[in-house]
């Protein structure tokens, strides 16, 4: 894995979680456990012992130009709690308020499957109206592997790319959702060490690419919201590891949903 990540984290007992320092968290539950650092991302999602996930983080971007920049330089983290599934913590100043919820969901051991939902709250705290672009970038390597990946966005007939799968050797695959508030833009990529544009230190919009691979992928998708004083808009994103078999029922009901998304209005 080289230097991708910038922190490396301890594995957490089966059943457990404990805080490893200030602004680090496993959460755990039946077969999944997973790495949440308030400063850097979620990492190390494990899936009954084998590893998913390299790094999810978010970034953003006050106005129509400048760079991105990582959630944690609003502020350090506060209201931060916590249980052995779900972390909660705010980040905020005079401008932005970014509210992350973490909850992870296990199955039972040998089922191959778990989920991790994050739910993203983006506030204007400011007395002026303000544009906001949000960016959640997502690197899985499925199987514990990096490379000999694929990722596809779909729309399912519905104008907006608000699903995206991922699919590793062995059949392995993970699927993402976004619901609430329709991306405005997403990416697909190869992995270099600007994150797909967002830590280049220039202004990016994704450039809608809707697939990658085979190789190391990774994916972002954009929000590009403009909140009044006090207003706020929700993002929550469902990511699932179902087990190999799971991948045909999946690609057969997306058909069905697609198909059923097309049909003519009853009048």
């Amino acid at each position: 894995m080289g230097c991708r990540m910038c922190a490396i984290f301890p594995i957490a007992l089966a059943g457990s979680v404990f805080q490893v320092e200030a602004l680090s968290y496993t959460l755990s539950q039946n077969d999944s456990s997973v790495q949440i650092d308030l400063a850097s991302g979620v990492s190390d999602w494990q899936v009954d012992n084998v590893n998913q996930l390299n790094q999810q983080w978010f970034y953003y971007r006050v106005g129509s130009t400048g760079p991105e920049q990582s959630i944690d330089t609003i502020a350090s983290p506060s209201s931060i709690s916590s249980t052995s599934t779900r972390v909660i913590a705010t980040y905020v100043n005079s401008t932005i308020s970014v509210k992350t919820t973490y909850l992870l969901g296990g199955s039972t051991p040998g089922s191959g499957k778990a989920t991790l939902t994050d739910t993203i709250t983006v506030k204007n705290t400011s007395g002026t109206q303000q544009d906001f672009h949000f960016y959640p970038y997502s690197d899985f390597d499925l199987g514990g592997i990096s490379g000999n990946q694929n990722v596809q966005f779909y729309d399912q007939g519905s104008g907006s790319y608000y699903q995206v799968i991922q699919t590793g050797p062995r059949s392995s695959i993970v699927s993402e959702t976004v619901s609430a508030t329709s991306p405005s833009e997403v990416q697909a990529g190869l992995y270099d060490a600007t994150l797909l544009g967002l830590a280049d230190g220039s202004t990016t919009t994704l450039n809608n690419t809707l697939s990658a691979g085979p190789g190391n992928v990774v994916y972002a998708y954009e929000w590009d919201v403009t909140l009044a004083p006090s207003a706020s808009f929700q993002i929550s994103a469902i990511m699932a590891v179902p087990e190999p078999s799971v991948l045909t029922i999946m690609s057969a009901g997306a058909v069905a949903l697609a198909l059923q998304r097309r049909r003519p209005p009853v009048v």
